[in-house]
């Protein structure tokens, strides 16, 4: 009996071990995918297809402003941390970096760093919250830099849907 007190208690790192490989490998929370038409109202407006990775949890954002400026955008869960991160580079200078520490199904909340074409940067907390499967909705927490106070900007993802 001793022994396979021993045995056991030898092997169970080994097994428990196992479910902490295991637990959380998915986010919570689901990453859009197809057309998407993306306003913010510190002036952005995009269009962005969508596209689930073959290779890791997460997805890519191929993006159009309406200035016809493009980004390329990488999303991805890091299972250990339990963040979400997101970088989309752009031409001519822009892009945005996003680090999502708070991730739930329904939501997403983190901190951004935005910078334009004409080299202005924005960073604060973004929250992007799904309203339903064709519909998100994003708020951005940043001092405008006009004036340095404190600014809430809404903004929304809304899916474009094929009519029949």
């Amino acid at each position: 009996m001793n022994n396979m007190k021993k045995l056991i208690l030898s092997l169970l790192p080994i097994i428990t071990s196992f479910n902490v490989y295991a637990d959380d490998q998915k986010s919570p929370w689901k990453f859009p995918q197809g057309r998407w038409q993306v306003e913010e109202d510190y002036g952005f407006k995009s269009e962005v297809v969508f596209k689930k990775l073959k290779d890791g949890e997460g997805a890519s954002g191929k993006w159009v402003d309406q200035d016809g400026n493009k980004f390329s955008e990488l999303i991805g869960w890091m299972p250990d941390k339990k963040q979400l991160v997101a970088l989309g580079i752009g031409n001519n200078g822009a892009y945005w970096e996003c680090n999502f520490t708070e991730v739930k199904v329904n939501q997403i909340k983190g901190f951004m760093v935005f910078r334009d074409h004409e080299g202005q940067t924005l960073q604060g907390d973004y929250m992007i919250k799904r309203i339903s499967d064709v519909l998100l909705e994003s708020q951005f927490k940043t001092k405008d830099p006009k004036d340095g106070q404190l600014k809430s900007w809404k903004g929304t993802f809304k899916k474009v849907v094929k009519k029949k």
